[in-house]
């Protein structure tokens, strides 16, 4: 074997273990912020922790409600969510807060829960 053989072994070596480093510790990072595009604080604790809005599912631990994309509108989503789980006080889709005025649209649509007797 001459050096140029070597060389060339040692390169696919180094060229293997990098894309190996990339998929064990870039993937499962993409893979765990899919959960976390949407991010909604309500002003009511959830009534239940989980429900499926414009095929995602939100899961909501007391006031804050977490989901991966849809492929909604931020706005078309805030409204589904509003109506699912009632008033919401704060939207965030990726890097995009929703406004007041935006906010207050989606409300308009919330679910409205009657007292039981």
């Amino acid at each position: 074997m001459n050096l140029s053989q070597t060389s060339s072994r040692f390169g696919a070596l180094v060229g293997a273990v990098a894309t190996s480093a990339v998929l064990l510790f870039a993937a499962p990072q993409a893979h765990a912020n899919a959960g976390r595009f949407y991010t909604v604080e309500l002003a009511q604790p959830a009534v239940s922790s989980k429900a499926v809005v414009r095929g995602v599912v939100f899961q909501c631990e007391g006031t804050s409600c977490r989901a991966p994309l849809a492929s909604s509108a931020p706005r078309n989503v805030c409204a589904s969510v509003a109506k699912e789980f009632g008033e919401v006080t704060s939207f965030k889709a990726g890097d995009r807060v929703l406004e007041a005025d935006d906010i207050a649209n989606c409300n308009a649509k919330k679910k409205v829960v009657l007292a039981k007797d």
